[in-house]
């Protein structure tokens, strides 16, 4: 199936997508992403991580998943790239940690931090910052991690 994006972008939630359907997908996005593909990315996002719960491995087409929904730099999107950094143990080593802050450290922080009725909320918030602590990131590190991984995706 050849992926038509702009139908894709307004019927998502109808359009079936196998694994390779969601990969062609996501590299088209890559190269024409909008203001408005979070909600599709999110989509697209949500298959990867349920995907990757039933197996083995972290796909190329997850941590492409992830990174276009962190590029889009909403804080509320912590959640969804949280749950798919704890897929499986593979997700949970290979998914970059610097993807967890998609709207800077102070931003996202605070939103986890408000976030006091979320079930994961202690998880993500010792994780986030243990991982602040080990890496010592600043947010113009991260944005050089993320440029850094799309450049592997766009070569």
């Amino acid at each position: 199936m050849s992926i038509d994006l702009d139908l894709l972008r307004t019927d998502y939630a109808n359009t079936p997508l196998d694994e390779a359907d969601r990969e062609e997908a996501l590299h088209l996005l890559l190269r024409e992403r909008r203001e408005g593909d979070a909600d599709l990315l999110r989509h697209l996002l949500a298959a990867e991580t349920a995907t990757h719960r039933e197996g083995w491995g972290l796909s190329e087409t997850m941590v492409l998943a992830a990174l276009l929904l962190a590029e889009c730099g909403r804080e509320e999107d912590v959640w969804l790239l949280w749950e798919a950094k704890n897929a499986s143990f593979d997700t949970m080593a290979g998914l970059d940690g610097f993807l967890l802050f998609p709207a800077g450290i102070a931003g996202t922080t605070a939103h986890v931090i408000a976030g006091e009725e979320h079930p994961e909320r202690g998880d993500l918030m010792t994780y986030m910052s243990e991982y602040l602590q080990y890496e010592k990131l600043s947010d113009e590190d991260i944005r050089r991690n993320i440029a850094s991984l799309r450049s592997y995706y766009e070569s």
